[in-house]
C-alpha cells in the first residue's frame, strides 16, 4: 500500500509539473504580448484553470486529510473558469449590447432535444442573454458555496455516512443533497452555454469556438462526473477500505490522481486551442509591464459589474434602448451584414440597415473580429420576419450595392 501511495505521489508531481510548467509558460506569452486585453484577459483566466485544478489535485494526493479544502479552491475556480468562456465568447461577437442587436434580428432559436419538447423556441436578443449570464452566475456562487458547505458537514461528521452499525440512513447526510444541486446547478450552465454557442455559431467561426467550448466543457464534464461515480462506488461498496485508508480516501485519491493526468492533457491542447500567436500579428504596447497585465487578470470586479447586470437585467435592457440607437423593426425591409476577418482575429465588422431604399448606420453594433458573412436579407411578410439568403447584386434590380470598404477580402 505504501509502494501504491509514494508511485501516486510521485506520478501526480509530474503531471502537475509538467501541467504547470506548459500552462504558464502559455499565460507568459500571452502576458508578455497582450495586445487585445478584451480577448486574452479571459483566455489567461481560461488558462489558469490548468494549475490550479493540477496543484490543488496533487496537494490532496500530499496531504489527503486537507482534500476538502483544496477541492473548495478548485471547485471555485472551476465556476469561475465557465463564467470567463461564456465572457471570452460575448466579447468575441463584438460584445453584449452589439450581439443583442445583431441576435434579435435572427429567428427563434430552437432548444436542443429532448429540451425542445419542454420549452418554446427562444427569442434570442437582450434578455437571452441575460438568461445566459444567470445560468452562469448561479453555478459561481453555488459552487464554492456548496463547497464550503460541505467542508463544515465532515467537520462535524454530517457529510457522509459513517460506515457503522449504528449509522444514521444516508438521507440524513448532506452529500447527496450537495450532489444534486451541483449537479442541476452545473447541468443548467452548461445547457445555457451550449445555448450561446449555437446562437452565436455563424458569428464566432474565424474563432474556431468548437475545440474551446469542448476544452471547458471536457474538463467540468469529466472532473465532475467521474467524481459522482466514485462516490456510487463508495456507496455500493464497490470501492472499500484499503489499509488505513478509507474507501472514501481511496476515491478521493484517484480522483485527485486522473485530475493530475487530465490537466496534462489539458495543458497540450490549451497551448494549440489558446495559443497566443493568435494575436502575434499586432505590435505588443511597450508601455504595459507584464505585473500591471497580471494585475488585470486577478482584478474580478468585471465580474461583479456582470453579476449586477444580470441580476437588473430589465433596468439594462431599459438601459441599453435609452442610449444606443435603435431602427424601428416596423420600417425595417431589409439587412445586411458584412464582416471582415483575419486568421489572426483582425477584424472590423460593420452592420448597415436599409429603410425605403435609405442606409441607415447603426453605430456601436461592431460585431466579433472573426467573422464573415456575406450579405443577408431580412424581410418582413405578413407581419413576420424570416431570413434569406441575400441575392447578388448583379441579378437584383434596385437594389443599393454596398460600398467598397465594406466589401469581402
Amino acid at each position: 500500500m505504501f509502494q501504491a501511495l509514494l508511485l501516486a505521489r510521485l506520478g501526480g508531481g509530474v503531471l502537475s509539473l509538467l501541467a504547470l510548467t506548459l500552462s504558464l509558460q502559455n499565460i507568459w506569452l500571452h502576458l508578455r504580448h497582450y495586445v487585445r486585453p478584451e480577448y486574452q484577459l479571459y483566455i489567461c483566466r481560461i488558462l489558469g484553470m490548468v494549475p490550479v485544478y493540477s496543484l490543488s489535485s496533487w496537494l490532496s494526493l500530499l496531504i489527503p486529510e486537507m482534500a476538502l479544502y483544496f477541492d473548495l479552491g478548485r471547485d471555485s475556480y472551476e465556476a469561475y473558469t465557465l463564467y470567463s468562456f461564456v465572457a471570452l465568447l460575448i466579447n468575441v461577437a463584438g460584445g453584449e449590447r452589439s450581439l443583442a442587436y445583431l441576435l434579435e434580428l435572427k429567428p427563434p432559436l430552437p432548444h436542443p432535444w429532448p429540451m425542445n419538447w419542454c420549452f418554446q423556441p427562444e427569442v434570442l436578443g437582450a434578455r437571452f442573454l441575460q438568461k445566459v449570464r444567470l445560468a452562469v452566475l448561479q453555478f459561481v456562487l453555488l459552487k464554492p458555496l456548496t463547497a464550503a458547505v460541505a467542508v463544515l458537514l465532515n467537520r462535524h461528521g454530517w457529510y457522509v455516512q459513517p460506515k457503522t452499525p449504528t449509522a444514521s440512513p444516508f438521507w440524513c447526510y448532506g452529500y447527496p443533497y450537495i450532489w444534486i444541486v451541483v449537479n442541476l446547478s452545473v447541468s443548467w450552465a452548461l445547457y445555457w452555454m451550449v445555448m450561446l454557442y449555437l446562437a452565436t455559431e455563424d458569428l464566432l467561426q474565424a474563432f474556431r469556438p468548437l475545440p474551446k467550448f469542448l476544452c471547458v466543457k471536457a474538463v467540468i464534464f469529466f472532473s465532475w462526473w467521474q467524481g459522482v461515480v466514485l462516490g456510487l462506488l463508495v456507496q455500493w461498496h464497490w470501492l472499500t477500505d484499503v489499509g488505513d485508508f478509507t474507501s472514501d480516501s481511496v476515491a478521493t485519491g484517484i480522483q485527485d490522481l486522473l485530475i493530475c493526468l487530465e490537466m496534462f492533457v489539458a495543458a497540450i491542447v490549451h497551448h494549440f486551442v489558446f495559443s497566443w500567436r493568435d494575436f502575434e500579428d499586432y505590435a505588443p504596447d511597450p508601455s504595459r509591464a507584464v505585473l500591471r497585465n497580471f494585475g488585470e487578470l486577478v482584478d474580478i470586479r468585471d465580474m461583479l459589474s456582470d453579476a449586477k447586470n444580470a441580476l437588473y437585467g430589465p433596468r439594462h435592457e431599459k438601459e441599453l434602448r435609452d442610449r444606443e440607437p435603435m431602427i424601428p423593426k416596423s420600417h425595417l425591409t431589409s439587412f445586411g451584414e458584412v464582416y471582415r476577418h483575419s486568421s489572426s482575429l483582425e477584424t472590423a465588422a460593420t452592420n448597415q440597415f436599409m429603410s425605403a431604399g435609405k442606409r441607415e448606420d447603426v453605430e456601436g453594433a461592431r460585431t466579433a473580429r472573426a467573422l464573415r458573412e456575406a450579405a443577408k436579407q431580412l424581410r418582413r411578410t405578413d407581419g413576420s420576419l424570416r431570413w434569406e439568403r441575400a441575392p447578388d447584386a448583379a441579378s437584383t434590380s434596385g437594389s443599393t450595392a454596398l460600398p467598397e470598404s465594406l466589401a469581402l477580402p
